[in-house]
This record gives structure tokens, sequence and C-alpha cells, in this order.
């Protein structure tokens, strides 16, 4: 009897240490766990998350499929050979190989295009300085750690956009462990893991520029250290600006983007980035009473909220995102079709259409809606990768062949849009169909 006293005395004190364990303030060791702990209870978002090329910009080399580069012939701009590549970096428009040396990431000094299907050099005098610690893992890994050079986890996983996962992941345990819910039922929902959708979660890496700092690395970085999704990003990050950009090796002369890695600048020169801001200070009421519904045009926090969680027209503080239309975990990316990003953009800008056409007479573009897309013209691929102009612009503007500047795509020829054709007739094609507004004539007594 007094056995049996002493065992359920002694297993009752293991499970309050135990309990105790499980309980203790880790607001202070929060930690990175890596996406494979938040499959269990996430397999769909994981699932489709893994088909993304996300967590393939930076992989060790691990399969016969992982490096693309043509090693069939001799190339003298590629003095390695493919078994000594140990890492890969990119996979879709271009391939650096990478190895390690004393415990530091280098690129190989050529790199393969896979768009173009041929080699180039790559950083051939500086690829000793151009250490993947500083130069890029800060957005290719999961968890970077700028004082030591480590990572939890290879590519862009989970926690780069939701933050360190240990006390979430500790959490659900405890709420799922049946012999600790005997005792303590569920813990009290809290914050332990940071979902945001504000385009900063995006620009921390579809950016360019330096980090800022007070602790003598500034500049040292290509990337924001110590950010966590949902800060304000130029709080510790010095973004590379057109007025920067002095040899043009970036940005076209009209403030468009021409270089990849600058989504999220380009976006902040958008109307979308200034949808709500302009919704407030030019709201037309000849259409109607200015409501919470139109929000749901003019307000990613309201697109993207949970129905009866919305924000109203006075608490509403952000315009059309990048979440608005491209979903954080990839899903609906395996759909392909002309049509995608015309009925993306139909939703809210049907209504301005429909009012020019009535106003003009004329159709909004005189191409067949079977051959292009809203995005074929009002997101031009002017942006080059993989040694082509590959990228869509995300400054949302059309970019007419009479204000196209040299070598720069316009919207009418770009991606293989009438490149049979002169800039010439681009240019007159485009003046017949959208002629010069006529200027209002000048009041009288006006000089």
């Amino acid at each position: 009897m007094y056995k049996k006293i002493a065992l359920i005395l002694l297993f009752l004190g293991i499970c309050l240490i135990w309990a105790g364990f499980l309980h203790r303030d880790v607001s202070k060791e929060v930690t990175y766990v890596t996406s494979a702990s938040c499959e269990s209870c996430h397999s769909e978002h994981y699932e489709s998350w893994n088909k993304t090329l996300h967590p393939k910009m930076f992989r060790p080399v691990s399969g016969p499929n992982h490096i693309q580069g043509d090693f069939s012939k001799p190339n003298p701009l590629v003095k390695f050979k493919k078994e000594e590549i140990e890492y890969v970096v990119g996979n879709k428009w271009e391939q650096v190989y990478v190895r390690k040396i004393d415990g530091e990431y280098y690129p190989f000094t050529a790199k393969w295009m896979i768009t173009a299907q041929h080699w180039v050099p790559y950083k051939v005098d500086t690829w000793k300085e151009i250490t993947m610690s500083s130069k890029c893992n800060g957005c290719h890994t999961t968890g970077f750690n700028a004082e030591t050079s480590e990572f939890a986890e290879f590519g862009i996983g989970c926690e780069a956009c939701h933050g360190p996962g240990s006390k979430h992941v500790q959490n659900q345990r405890i709420n799922h462990d049946s012999s600790c819910s005997l005792c303590h039922g569920a813990i009290e929902a809290e914050k332990d893991i940071l979902v945001s959708r504000k385009a900063s979660v995006c620009g921390q890496c579809h950016n360019r520029g330096s980090n800022k700092a007070a602790d003598g690395t500034k500049g040292k970085f290509n990337f924001p250290i110590n950010f966590k999704p949902g800060d304000d990003l130029n709080k510790n990050f010095d973004m590379l600006l057109p007025k920067n950009d002095k040899k043009g090796k970036f940005w076209w002369g009209n403030g468009i983007s021409k270089n990849r890695h600058q989504e999220y600048a380009d976006w902040q020169n958008s109307k979308h980035y200034n949808s709500l801001k302009l919704m407030h200070e030019k709201y037309d009421e000849s259409r109607g009473e200015k409501t919470d519904q139109c929000l749901a045009c003019h307000s990613g926090d309201y697109i993207l909220a949970n129905k009866g969680n919305k924000p109203t027209l006075k608490t509403a503080s952000e315009g059309v995102s990048c979440a608005v239309c491209h979903d954080p975990h990839g899903f609906g990316q395996e759909k392909k079709g002309h049509n995608i990003g015309t009925e993306n953009c139909a939703g809210c800008h049907i209504d301005s259409m429909s009012k020019k056409i009535s106003e003009t007479g004329k159709v909004h573009y005189p191409c067949p809606p079977s051959a292009v897309t809203c995005a074929d013209c009002h997101m031009p691929r002017v942006v080059t990768t993989g040694g082509d102009y590959t990228l869509r612009s995300h400054a949302f503007k059309v970019i007419s062949p009479s204000e196209a500047l040299k070598g720069q795509p316009n919207s009418c020829q770009n991606s293989g849009c009438h490149s049979d054709k002169d800039l010439e007739w681009a240019k007159q094609a485009f003046q017949n169909h959208y002629p010069p507004k006529k200027k209002a004539p000048a009041s009288k007594g006006t000089k």
C-alpha cells in the first residue's frame, strides 16, 4: 500500500517538475525550430510553401537535379568541377554555385544563366570578399545570426516570415499533450508567433540596400539584421533608391527598377502603396458616399482581415500590399493561363475601366483579350535577371513607347509582344489608340 502511494507521489512530482519546465518563461530564449516543426500542424501550408521557390533559394546539393549548369563540354569560364559544388543558390533564372572554406560560404567564379542557357563570369577577382554571410545569407536562409554568421535553416522557411517558433511549438505541445491536460487543461491563448501581412515582411528581402546599426556594423550586410516580421523596415535598413544609384545600374532614369530584388522599393513608388491615402484625398463624391466598403479595394489590411475583424475608414492603415496579390504560402501558384492576372485586377479596376470606356468610346486596349493580361501593360517585364528581362515592374505604371528610355522595354514591346515591329511603329500604334489629352482652353484673363 505504502509503495503504491510512494509511486503515485513520485509520479506526481515528476509531472510537476515537467509541467514547470513546460510552463517556464521562454520569452527571453525564443529560438528557431525550422519549418519541419510546422508540418505536423500546418500540413497544407507546409506542402504548398514547399512547392514555391522560397525553400530552394539556397540549399546543399543532395540530388542530381539540383545543379542545372551544363558541364557536358569544356568552358574557359568554368574553372571548377561539378563534383566540387557543395551548395546551390537559385533554381529558376540563374544559379550561383557555392563551396565552404574555413567555415564561410563562397561563390564559384562562374554562374549558369538558366533562361539564357549559358555561363557568365561571376565575381572573378572579388570572390574572396563576397562572403555569403555578408552579402546573401540574411535573405537566402532562415534565422541568420549576424554575430556568428550561423543560421537555422537553408532557404526561406516559415520562421523567416513568422519569427522564431520555439515558444509556439512548446505551447502547442502543452495544449495537445493529454497527460498534461489532465491536470492543467489547455493553456490560455497567447501571442507566441508573429502573424503580419505588412509589406515590410516581404521587403526585408525583396529589396536592395544595407543594414543600419549602432554597433559598428553599419553597411556591412546587404540586408536588414535584427528585423522582426511586422517591424518598420526603415528603422534598421537603408534602401537603395534611384537618387543613390549614380551609375544607373539598378534603376531606369524614370524611377522604375531595372534589376531584381527591388520589388518593395518599386511598390512604394506606386499608387497601390498610396491607395488608401489617395482614396481619402481624392475621393469623387459622384461615386456615392464613402463607406468602409471602399476599403475592399483601397486597404490591404481590410482585404486581408478576417470577417468580423475588419478595420474601418478611421483605423485602416495599409494600402494595397504584397499579400493582397501574392499568397504568402503559395496557394494557387499552380494555376496557369493568361486570364489569371486579369481576374486578380478586375475585381477592383473594372469599375474605372468601364467608366473610361464609356467616356472614350474605345475598348481599354486594342490587343485580343486572349493574348494579354493587365500585367503585360501595367507591369511590363523591364527588370533583368538571368540575363534577360524576365521580371515584372512593381511600380504599376504603363511605359509607353514614347516614354521608354534607351534600352528599356515598353509596355507594348516586352516579353515578346510586338517584337517583330520597330519602335516607331509602336509609338504610332500607341498614340492612335491613346491620343494625348487635349489641354483645357485657358480662361480669359490668363496669360
